[in-house]
């Protein structure tokens, strides 16, 4: 199978987008049979290379948790540091060597060498809080992406929006609003929607040893990860179900 390279990307910060790229890439590579790596080019706070060295940490002082991913039966996968202008290098060594790639990036367009790591990705997929100043700039965001896809020199093979932070007891008109743009604007929306909860403060929520547990499934990572596997290995999962 060929790697796809994904990034879960915003051009703001503070989105949860380090924090679902964990999500994401624990989930699939412990509980999955797909092999995952993660590339951390978010300069200079890396911050998925500190949540491996306090999981780390953590498993060395918890005897239960360490057992935990010895059950798992399968090796911590890659989380590699560095800069935007390095992470091509590291993309080429690992196609081939894994299924999938999470390439967590800066949460600015002011990078030198950011444009250039967009072409190298395959889809990036952008989360939306329901904030009209977030939702502005994703959607700015998106249009300056959409002048990459399926352009000579790209790989860049399309970007989908998904909801990040939702309350479910808000009103649902920024919702509504936000969905009529993106169907008119002919901007992918995913279906899936991630509650806002405390529970991602937690180490072993957003843990890279260790898959997110079960009695945190209602908070919409599954629905997201269903979603994301339909569209990068739509073969595999068409086998699976026949």
């Amino acid at each position: 199978m060929q790697t796809q390279f994904i990034s879960i990307s915003s051009q703001k910060g503070g989105v949860g987008k380090s924090t679902i790229t964990a999500l994401v890439a624990s989930y699939l590579h412990f509980t999955t049979d797909l092999s995952v790596a993660v590339i951390d080019c978010d300069y200079p706070q890396w911050t998925l290379e500190n949540y491996r060295q306090k999981d780390l940490d953590s498993l060395k002082k918890s005897p239960e948790k360490m057992a935990e991913f010895k059950v798992l039966g399968k090796k911590a996968y890659p989380i590699i540091s560095c800069e935007v202008s390095q992470a091509a290098q590291h993309m080429a060594e690992l196609e081939g060597a894994v299924d999938l790639v999470l390439v967590d990036t800066p949460g600015t367009l002011n990078i030198a060498g950011i444009t250039a790591l967009w072409k190298k990705l395959d889809y990036i997929f952008i989360p939306l809080e329901p904030d009209a100043g977030t939702i502005n700039s994703s959607l700015s965001y998106v249009e300056v992406l959409g002048t990459f896809v399926g352009k000579p020199g790209s790989n860049l093979k399309g970007f989908y929006c998904f909801w990040n932070k939702v309350v479910k007891t808000e009103k649902k008109t920024l919702y509504t609003k936000t969905e009529e743009l993106c169907q008119a604007e002919g901007v992918p929306l995913l279906t899936a929607q991630l509650e806002q909860s405390v529970a991602y403060r937690k180490e072993e929520v957003r843990s890279t040893m260790l898959p997110l547990r079960k009695e945190f499934y209602h908070l919409g990572l599954i629905s997201l990860l269903e979603e994301m596997q339909g569209i990068l290995f739509a073969e595999r999962v068409t086998a699976a179900t026949v």
